[in-house]
């Protein structure tokens, strides 16, 4: 999409942080961008920007105390708690899934791996409703041993909504309490996080804090139904980020307290890479996804959630962070044009350019839906029942362009065809 923000003066994260409240102006200033709430870390100083309004039908304007729906950045706040919890010698990151749940699980499954996308379980998207009592994650865990693997735990990255999910039901055992309970005694309170709980979609009408979800059509924003009914929106996906709503404050508060506690360098170590696809995502930490462009590195982690969107930026080595919230599906997009440099992509440029085309060719399978992959003159095309086709044109071995964002393919045979293909984050295994 294209972004009507001025990116020929691009800046720092440091200058972003020491200005949210012209950040917030700026977001807020484009047309499906009806609300935003942005807070800066610098040195340790916390500083926070509001602009525009919580709902285009009401017309209320965003407001400190307004609360937004932060979606997968809960999954930081879960990470955040197992490794306070292995900190305080409570599990060990290296203990095997096995130890807490019974099977099948994949050989060498560990906690670690639940809490850095990289278990292989084939549950990146699986919005399973298992209903609002206090078992809801025992049985989502209990259908994740039906769900089968897309490559060996810790050799790849895919985005896993699922494996934070069994991560809650593992605290939930190893601390005997339910897993929203532990979160808002370990993480939110010690933190100072008081505007941020958790809320159902269908309490979401009767929080006038509560800032409301809009899609994007033609550009032009459009306010969701309340309840918005969509299956991510699920008790269940709580650990992964169904429920919690927060405010950019709130989330200042957790990243600075996260910067500065002793022990939390592993979630922001690479786990994994994450070769080809997004040029300046090098691959996932615990919780944090690690990228690096011309100008800085820096740990990220977006989320989003039905008509909402928003991220978590911080360079710890200068001491500098954002955080973003907006009630727009696009409002992440626009965010993350600042922090990236429009500079000439250099990405793989060790890599040769991909010269069998054919043998890419063939069907990959996950969960989501088999894609179909086949030769099209100079390029590949994709099929998939129930989405439109997509056109792939070759960058170099490893990654295709396509309308819908980057492709990667990794895990060569001899043969020169790879084993995986990776879009969006999430992976499909070749079928033999």
């Amino acid at each position: 999409m294209h972004n009507p923000i001025d990116n020929r003066i691009v800046h720092p994260l440091r200058e972003l942080a020491a200005d949210p409240q012209a950040l917030a102006d700026r977001l807020a200033s484009l047309p499906h961008i009806p609300g935003v709430q942005t807070a800066g870390v610098l040195d340790g100083a916390i500083r926070t920007g509001v602009a525009g309004l919580t709902d285009l039908e009401s017309e209320q304007p965003v407001l400190p105390r307004t609360r937004f729906r932060p979606g997968s950045i809960t999954k930081l706040l879960t990470a955040g708690l197992v490794v306070h919890c292995a900190d305080k010698g409570e599990l060990s990151l290296e203990d095997p899934v096995s130890r807490y749940l019974p099977g099948p699980w994949p050989d060498d499954l560990r906690l670690r791996h639940l809490i850095g996308h990289t278990s292989g379980l084939d549950a990146g998207d699986l919005f399973l409703d298992t209903g609002d009592s206090d078992d809801r994650l025992a049985r989502y865990a209990d259908h994740l041993t039906t769900v089968g693997s897309l490559f060996p735990p810790g050799t790849a990255f895919s985005y896993c909504n699922g494996g934070f999910v069994l991560a809650g039901r593992i605290l939930e055992l190893v601390l005997g309490q339910p897993f929203e309970h532990a979160l808002r005694t370990r993480v939110l309170d010690p933190a100072g996080m008081a505007n941020t709980s958790f809320l159902r979609d269908s309490e979401a009408a009767q929080d006038p804090d509560a800032a409301r979800g809009h899609d994007v059509r033609d550009s032009r924003a459009l306010p969701l139904p309340l309840p918005v009914g969509d299956p991510m929106c699920t008790p269940s996906l709580a650990p992964a980020g169904s429920t919690l709503v927060t405010t950019a404050a709130d989330l200042a508060r957790f990243t600075r307290a996260h910067l500065d506690e002793p022990g939390t360098e592993i979630m922001r170590a690479l786990q994994v890479p994450a070769p080809g696809g997004v040029p300046t995502m090098r691959g996932p930490g615990l919780g944090w996804m690690l990228w690096s462009n011309a100008r800085y590195s820096s740990v990220r982690i977006g989320g989003a959630y039905p008509g909402q969107s928003g991220i978590i930026t911080a360079d710890p080595e200068n001491g500098a962070a954002i955080v973003v919230l907006t009630n727009s599906r696009q409002g992440i997009d626009a965010a993350t044009s600042l922090l990236d440099p429009p500079t000439p992509s250099h990405h793989h440029a060790h890599e040769s350019a991909a010269s069998n085309l054919d043998g890419y060719t063939g069907r990959y399978a996950s969960h989501v839906t088999p894609l179909d992959v086949q030769r099209v003159g100079d390029g590949l095309l994709v099929r998939a029942a129930g989405l439109p086709d997509l056109t792939l044109a070759p960058q170099d071995r490893l990654t295709f362009t396509s309308p819908a964002g980057p492709v990667a393919f990794f895990d060569f045979d001899d043969d020169g065809r790879p084993g995986y293909l990776r879009w969006r984050m999430r992976v499909w295994r070749r079928i033999p």
